[in-house]
């Protein structure tokens, strides 16, 4: 019989035969596995390799034991569903971590392939748990790749068992992920009492709990099987992350266009790389220091309104241009900022950028643009991590983020270890990939949501791949500790010649870091279309997205032309749906509110104005008006509720209590040998997470700044001063 009439007749077996079950472990009937076929792996490096062909989803549930001054965690549940041939096939469930290694030992001895995947949602937490008990029978992991210390990407061993994350693939809670992609199963939330002291013997579950557990990885599996579908992927080749999914389809684009070829030309020397890494900053997030811990209350019938671009990064890639040849040393030693703005058209530049007597303009710039982190500065005074004046400073920048110095400073300086490139558009093929991106997100926006999700993660990690550092720290687990450290043996610069020896490396870093200088430039011309003639102001900026009382909308409008115009200039229009058009880049109304207070940069709570748009409910009952909502990083977003609905209680010193915002805080716990406790519990290694209260902090107007005040009028808004 050929594989695909087997396949066949199996698929209809578990669609019509074998009903799905919820079972304890040894209840249940293993030779069902028997069943699952697998498949081979082509290509090279994995010839011969065979996959079970089937989801499978694993997660475990702690209790804790409270001491004095520790916690003691284990384990008390976990549960395995399985999915395969298109159906649900179990969930097995258990109590003990030595049981669930046998358990998974004997799925994989009973199916056919040499490999098995098994996912886990955040597996940074159970592997901390389970980690001795595996490899106690399994030895210790074959390979595994770390993000960071304590969070493993994925884990081989040398049975042919893999752990991977989903978590990073979905990027998002399980539970919206499920919503978002609307599978059968969603996360039994409120199921589950976490304070509840439970023990591995002879421990009975609620019909409440068994759904808790269940949910967790049936909604995992099913959420799997969607984004493989979609994907019109195998088990095995799966991305691991989000940014994985575009990067496969970059790599395949590219090699038809000899995308190879390009980069050799024109990546930098490992010294020019380190430059460029010098160069990037990131995003701008910012807040208005006149402002500070001041609420902005609208009079009636006056909004702050946010501003906010249609996918600004992508938008960059498409209407500038970019160093499109190797960087080159400038036969000059010195030369000023002039010289480099005047030729900036042509030519990218990289320089180190030396001042003196450093001050602003405009001693009253809302959203200066000097980065402390990034400076060598002497008796400088900042603004919540910017510079507002300094004796002497030193920063490595570009063409691009001098012209926005160059417009806010004084100063005496000049540019030396300049480095040059010719600029053009990035490649054709590159750039219509982010346009395809860009329409497909438009077009299944109100459609499958399942391919919208995908649409727009891929859009979204576009800017991600090409600002990936070359040379990464390569971080290893103590399997005897449990210590995470940094593997520095191997040189940097031995580590950058490999990766750009490597066929995969066809994005160079460079284009990274102008999109990054291009959309911070970008912010600030938008933040020119605050109406200051008529009080208005710049309050908060968020990378892509500015707050103000008052725009000329004229002057918006304006700017979205320009925006109109760069895109056509390089041969791209508006997505049109339904008679719609959708720009990318263009700046657009993203929130209206009635009142708003900032802390600082990622510290901030608005109020919703009581407007029609905002009365309507959603699909839950739910509507916006005149409800606050906060942005603070560190607490989620529900720790909104701490307020009490009043904007003033956000202010220094303001607690949002861990029990309330559900924050929590990591201890991790390594013991010498697995252990039973008297109460029968399998003990090994554990994590603490316990809720942990977060204190609002500020930042202080330099008490210089008062001196000005007597000669200059700060533009007032009405609202209450908390000094």
């Amino acid at each position: 019989m050929k594989r695909y009439q087997l396949y066949n007749i199996r698929t209809e077996y578990f669609r019509d035969k074998h009903k799905y079950q919820l079972a304890f472990w040894k209840d249940f009937d293993f030779s069902v596995f028997d069943k699952i076929m697998y498949i081979c792996r082509a290509g090279q490096g994995h010839a011969g390799e065979s996959y079970n062909d089937c989801i499978i989803m694993a997660d475990t549930e702690t209790s804790k034991e409270r001491y004095k001054e520790t916690c003691s965690n284990y384990v008390v549940a976990w549960t395995i569903s399985v999915r395969a041939f298109g159906s649900n096939i179990v969930t097995l469930y258990g109590h003990k971590p030595s049981e669930f290694v046998e358990c998974v030992t004997k799925m994989h001895e009973r199916m056919q392939g040499q490999k098995t995947i098994i996912y886990w949602f955040n597996m940074s937490y159970d592997w901390v748990f389970l980690r001795k008990f595996i490899m106690r029978k399994w030895g210790t992991p074959d390979k595994q790749l770390n993000i960071k210390a304590h969070f493993p990407l994925f884990i081989n061993f040398n049975n042919g068992i893999i752990f991977k994350d989903a978590l990073m693939l979905a990027q998002r809670k399980l539970e919206k992920w499920a919503e978002d992609l609307d599978v059968e199963h969603k996360k039994a939330v409120g199921f589950w009492d976490y304070d509840k002291v439970r023990n591995q013997e002879n421990e009975e579950f609620s019909a409440e709990e068994l759904k808790y557990i269940e949910n967790d990885t049936l909604a995992g599996v099913e959420c799997i099987q969607k984004t493989k579908d979609a994907l019109n992927k195998r088990i095995y080749s799966i991305p691991y992350t989000a940014t994985g999914i575009p990067r496969e389809a970059v790599r395949t684009i590219g090699k038809e266009f000899h995308a190879r070829d390009l980069f050799k030309r024109i990546v930098p020397e490992f010294y020019v790389q380190q430059i460029l890494e010098a160069v990037f900053h990131g995003g701008y997030t910012h807040a208005n220091r006149h402002f500070i811990s001041t609420t902005i209350r609208c009079k009636e019938g006056e909004y702050i309104k946010c501003k906010d671009f249609s996918s600004s990064y992508p938008f960059s890639m498409l209407a500038f241009k970019f160093p499109m040849e190797r960087f080159a040393a400038l036969e000059r030693d010195v030369v000023d900022t002039d010289f480099i703005i005047r030729n900036s058209e042509k030519y990218a530049f990289i320089f180190k950028l030396i001042m003196k007597d450093v001050e602003l303009k405009n001693k009253f710039e809302p959203m200066p643009v000097l980065q402390m982190s990034k400076a060598k500065s002497v008796n400088a005074i900042e603004d919540n991590g910017r510079i507002l004046q300094c004796e002497v400073c030193e920063i490595w920048t570009n063409e691009i983020d001098v012209q926005l110095i160059c417009e806010q400073y004084r100063f005496k300086g000049c540019c030396t270890e300049v480095y040059f490139s010719e600029k053009g558009y990035l490649p054709r093929w590159f750039t219509d990939y982010v346009y395809q991106c860009y329409k497909e997100k438009c077009e299944l926006k109100n459609g499958d949501q399942i391919l919208y999700s995908i649409a727009k993660a891929r859009l979204n990690s576009l800017y991600g791949m090409t600002v990936q550092k070359p040379v990464k720290e390569l971080i290893e687990e103590d399997y005897q500790t449990g210590e995470y450290e940094a593997n520095k043996d191997t040189p940097k610069e031995e580590l950058y010649e490999k990766y750009k020896k490597k066929w995969t490396s066809i994005l160079p870093y460079q284009w990274g870091v102008y999109v990054t200088s291009y959309s911070f430039f970008n912010l600030h011309q938008l933040g020119k279309c605050v109406d200051y003639e008529n009080g208005g102001i710049w309050l908060y900026s968020d990378t892509d997205s500015c707050y103000a009382t008052k725009w000329d909308e004229k002057k918006v409008e304006a700017y979205n032309e320009g925006c109109k115009e760069k895109l056509r200039a390089n041969g791209y229009d508006a997505v049109v749906m339904n008679g719609k058009e959708f720009w990318l880049g263009v700046a657009e109304l993203d929130g209206t509110y009635s009142e708003l207070r900032t802390a600082g940069a990622k510290r901030y709570a608005v109020r919703y104005a009581d407007i029609p748009e905002y009365r309507k409910p959603d699909e839950k009952g739910r509507t916006l008006a005149n409800k606050l909502k906060i942005t603070v990083a560190g607490v989620p977003k529900k720790g909104v509720k701490c307020l009490k609905d009043n904007i003033e209680n956000f202010h220094k010193g303001f607690v949002f209590p861990g029990e309330d915002t559900g924050k929590l805080m990591h201890t991790y716990y390594y013991e010498e040998d697995i252990w039973t406790d008297e109460n029968g519990n399998e003990r090994g290694d554990s994590i603490d997470l316990s809720p942990t209260t977060y204190v609002l902090d500020d930042i202080t107007v330099p008490d210089w700044e008062q001196l000005w005040q007597d000669e200059t009028e700060i533009p007032f808004y009405e609202g209450d001063d908390d000094d």
